[in-house]
């Protein structure tokens, strides 16, 4: 999907469908007037937590201020994001983001380390073991050659450190 007219907007997920867009982060003062200071326009493919700190940044420079805290919703709650923020004495008002609601998969929390084993239990209770990461080849053989398979050493087969 490509916009004829606007060939700087990217596919976004809109419900069900798709739709042609952007996002937009603004930095608004906190006072009664609520002034935007600072916007950005980026494209879907950049995360929206992403350009807070850089906002901000640019925006503090620009304008020559010193805020004493930051506020947003929990998009922008993240550790980079907290932990910039209270590096630079700004208290970050932000919800943290619970990732383990967004996504089927497990987050670490869910898998138990066990450092005298040396492995780890993942919640179905099956322990995963450490091997070594390495790169398998099969042995070439007829059959691969008959298929085109001009490879002498075979096709590459990764495994992961934990069977």
């Amino acid at each position: 999907m490509v916009s004829t007219t606007d060939p700087d907007a990217t596919p976004m997920p809109f419900g069900e469908r798709t739709r042609l867009g952007y996002y937009t982060h603004y930095v608004v003062d906190g006072g009664r007037a609520r002034i935007i200071l600072n916007a950005l326009v980026t494209p879907f493919e950049v995360t929206e937590n992403r350009p807070m700190l850089d906002l901000l940044w640019h925006t503090i420079f620009r304008h020559g201020l010193s805020p004493h805290r930051a506020i947003g919703d929990s998009t922008y709650g993240t550790l980079q994001n907290i932990k910039g923020l209270e590096e630079a004495n700004i208290l970050a008002h932000v919800p943290v983001t619970d990732f383990t609601k967004r996504t089927k998969f497990f987050g670490k929390d869910r898998f138990a380390y066990d450092p005298e084993n040396d492995t780890y239990t993942c919640p179905a209770d099956v322990i995963l073991r450490r091997s070594p990461l390495k790169a398998h080849r099969p042995p070439f053989t007829p059959e691969m050659a008959r298929s085109g398979d001009r490879d002498k050493g075979g096709r590459r087969i990764r495994h992961s450190r934990f069977v």
